[in-house]
């Protein structure tokens, strides 16, 4: 008797969430049954924190909605389960791609990131010298694409822009079955637009371009700081969606996002003779001449790369130090003859004083 009670009520959590509605299709192995308390974590092996957390209705409302968890977590095989491994991106999952007809995978997305400079591998396909000794400093998926579901706190997020009721009610009058006109409309419209505000995208690039030692390692100068004093930077840090951030101006326009060459390379979208193409979109600088390719906006004041710079600073440090300065001796004089009126560096004379 003890043994059916519990089986129809595991029969009955399996079907039911959290606020009682029916979990997502996808999560065949009832993952959320555990998953869905925001306190579930742990310390790991290394010492490490780790946070277990599903958000169930981000999940629904998200791209993997339709996913299954073992199409990604294939090593979890029971419950509970063993630590899971590293997740592998690349992998074919279940979904089909409409447009070929078959199983969709992100590894043609990879395929573009390993000819990127971001890769570990260089043009011959030889692992890079730095990828050997560091790794970290080569992004992978998750580096950038981090994902909000594990956050104790994401239940705050709201509804993605862009979503129009008016629109999807056209797509319902023949979609009439299930969620598929609510799924791929969310879909199609949140990819249409930035999927993250500029601000967000300089915050994603600065976590590696940022670090001081990864400037040293890479010899690369402070991009983030140089451009966040630009109008460029200026615009975003106070919030405007319309600003260039770093893959607006980093990628050739109708390419992958993830195919992001180095200034070097003769196709790449900062490259000198690009630069002013680059600028010259419908969106930034479009009636722009071939000029506004002279505008350097990662420009330091390191004394070798940019020596017309670095004096500049020099010179204009010490004119305002000496104007500041002239200022303050002049104010300091003012006040000693308030203070002591009547004083004076040389005596006057008797006659003065009679005349007086």
């Amino acid at each position: 008797m003890k043994n059916i009670i519990l089986i129809l009520g595991f029969a009955l959590l399996s079907n039911l969430g959290v606020s009682g509605e029916k979990v997502f299709a996808s999560d065949e192995l009832n993952c959320v049954l555990c998953h869905k308390h925001r306190g579930l974590s742990r310390v790991d092996e290394n010492g490490e924190f780790r946070l277990f957390f599903i958000n169930e209705k981000m999940v629904k409302k998200g791209p993997h909605s339709k996913v299954k968890c073992i199409d990604c977590h294939r090593d979890i095989d029971e419950i509970p389960h063993k630590p899971a491994e590293k997740v592998d991106c690349t992998v074919e999952c279940h979904l089909e791609e409409p447009s070929s007809k078959q199983k969709f995978t992100h590894k043609p997305v990879s395929e573009v990131l390993s000819k990127s400079v971001h890769s570990k591998y260089d043009a011959e396909g030889n692992l890079k010298e730095l990828a050997v000794k560091y790794p970290d400093d080569y992004p992978d998926c998750k580096d950038c694409h981090e994902q909000p579901l594990y956050r104790p706190l994401s239940f705050f997020k709201g509804h993605a822009a862009g979503i129009s009721e008016r629109g999807l009610s056209r797509c319902k009058s023949c979609h009439t079955k299930g969620d598929f006109a609510e799924s791929f409309y969310a879909h199609v419209t949140s990819r249409l637009q930035k999927m993250r505000s500029p601000k967000e995208i300089v915050g994603i690039c600065a976590r590696c371009h940022g670090d001081p030692q990864f400037q040293k390692r890479h010899e690369l100068d402070a991009v983030v700081t140089s451009y966040m004093e630009t109008f460029h930077g200026k615009a975003v840090h106070f919030g405007s969606e319309a600003a260039p951030d770093c893959v607006d101006c980093h990628v050739v326009s109708g390419e992958s996002v993830h195919f992001i060459e180095g200034q070097d390379s003769p196709t790449s979208s900062v490259a000198k003779g690009n630069v002013a193409t680059t600028c010259r979109t419908s969106e930034c600088h479009a009636d722009a001449g071939e000029n506004i390719a002279g505008y350097q906006v990662h420009v330091t004041y390191d004394k070798d790369k940019y020596p017309l710079q670095h004096y500049m600073l020099k010179f204009f440090t010490a004119l305002m130090a000496a104007v500041l300065y002239f200022f303050v001796i002049i104010i300091f004089l003012e006040l000693l003859r308030r203070l002591f009126p009547n004083f004076s560096f040389t005596k006057s004379s008797g006659a003065d004083e009679q005349g007086h």
